[in-house]
């Protein structure tokens, strides 16, 4: 088995090595974003659904210095190491990571923000480690059952938020506008400028707004060498930028 060192970032470092799912792209910017246009004293909790490494909880915390962050992890391995990451932060004592699904979860008080990088494959081959296949493929959570659960959590005047592959975006869309959960903000993340989306980050919301805010983003100038708007997103976070 290849070795997987730690993900070093400026302020927290993550080991990822038994996670289902390793630190990537698509989780960092939803940690960068999720959440850009709240009062940040106001965001008291938050709720990453299938935290896998922990990353993303992580990153809010460092966002939101107020916020108490739960975390839900199925797979065994992931959410000790989450655990463990969580302890090993500055930010330990408003951390903490369930190991059980989030079917069975229950919380003292709703969610502010509630944030995810779901499975997304709901067909296809599987592989033999079942955490990784639990992961990458809606085998134990459908979007539908993410979205009944994200909205039994969430507050009134909460914001739930996702990334998701483009083609799997109305999926998700239909899901919840059947739990009375709207999309209000779309962010379609393009790899290069001349590129189609190929990632969107959604924010869906309990009010119902007149129209959906749309944004782009662009991730790379070049191939590795990211632009300035994916850097001011990324900067506070990776250690490289």
């Amino acid at each position: 088995m290849k070795f997987v060192g730690p993900f070093q970032m400026k302020q927290f470092t993550v080991e990822h090595d038994l996670c289902a799912m390793r630190v990537n792209t698509d989780g960092c910017l939803l940690g960068a974003l999720a959440g850009e246009d709240e009062e940040f004293n106001n965001v008291q909790h938050i709720l990453d659904i299938g935290t896998g490494s922990g990353v993303i909880a992580l990153q809010m915390a460092q966002r939101f210095e107020e916020a108490f962050i739960d975390a839900v992890e199925i797979h065994g391995p992931s959410a000790k190491q989450a655990s463990k990451n969580f302890i090993s932060s500055p930010w330990s004592n408003r951390m903490i990571c369930y190991h059980e699904p989030l079917q069975e979860f229950e919380s003292g008080s709703g969610y502010d923000i509630i944030i995810s990088n779901p499975p997304y494959f709901e067909n296809g081959p599987t592989k033999s480690d079942n955490g990784v296949a639990n992961a990458r493929h809606a085998l134990t959570l459908d979007f539908n059952s993410l979205i009944e659960h994200t909205s039994r959590l969430l507050k009134d005047s909460g914001s739930f938020w996702c990334i998701l592959p483009a083609e799997r975006a109305e999926n998700m869309i239909d899901a919840a506008l059947e739990e009375n959960l709207y999309p209000s903000q779309i962010y379609y993340i393009k790899p290069q400028k001349n590129r189609e989306a190929n990632r969107l980050i959604l924010k869906f919301t309990k009010e119902k707004k007149e129209e959906t805010d749309k944004k782009e983003l662009v991730l790379y100038d070049s191939p590795q060498q990211y632009t300035d708007a994916a850097k001011g997103l990324l900067a506070p976070f990776y250690k490289s930028l």
